[in-house]
């Protein structure tokens, strides 16, 4: 697991601020929705899975949290470079999010 990003540098040769800003902007918004459309518009529910085994629920459970570890990782990666673009310092400590979990 990545500790502390490498964050860009804007100057003469490189990327644009603004269009760096935007970039980023949007990879945050994209996470977001995804996260959402996840959590709230994608049916997860045992009953889908029993036909496959006593065992498929479980797998499912596991790899849907392994998914929403990783879309996290790119919400919490896309929200420290927006704060070091917006302010210029790097966060003194991650964004924390609650924990993403189902209550079915």
């Amino acid at each position: 697991m990545i500790e502390k990003y490498t964050m860009p540098v804007i100057h003469m040769n490189g990327s644009g601020e603004t269009s760096l800003r935007r970039q980023y902007n949007e990879l945050f918004e994209a996470v977001s929705e995804a996260q959402i459309k996840l959590l709230f518009d994608t049916d997860f529910h045992e009953r889908d899975y029993y036909p496959l085994g006593n065992e498929a629920w479980d797998k499912a459970y596991q790899e849907r949290k392994e998914v929403k570890e990783a879309m996290n990782t790119v919400y919490q990666y896309a929200k420290q470079h927006m704060h070091f673009l917006e302010y210029g310092i790097e966060p003194f400590a991650p964004f924390e999010r609650e924990d993403l979990t189902d209550e079915d």
